[in-house]
């Protein structure tokens, strides 16, 4: 669940597997956070990505990859919630 106390607190590769673990490998994932910053309601989001990305740091040496992985969400629209995809 969103906790304001630890939401700055960024989870670390093993915490995530280790809160997937016992899950079917078909349930559905989906994110939720705030829906504006500072705001106490919260909105759903999906997983549409995941892997390593480039950041561009400004030095002039254009993006390199980045050490993060990151993941992307999106708002969920109704293909999202269909189970025969």
């Amino acid at each position: 669940m969103f906790n304001k106390e630890t939401s700055s607190r960024g989870w670390t590769v093993g915490e995530l597997r280790q809160a997937l673990e016992n899950l079917p490998a078909d349930t559905p994932l989906l994110a939720y956070g705030p829906a504006t910053p500072g705001s106490d309601a919260v909105q759903d989001y999906i997983i549409v990505t995941a892997g390593f990305g480039s950041r561009d740091t400004g030095d002039g040496r254009g993006p390199q990859p980045s050490r993060e992985f990151q993941i992307g969400v999106a708002y969920p629209d109704s293909a999202f919630y269909h189970t025969d995809r």
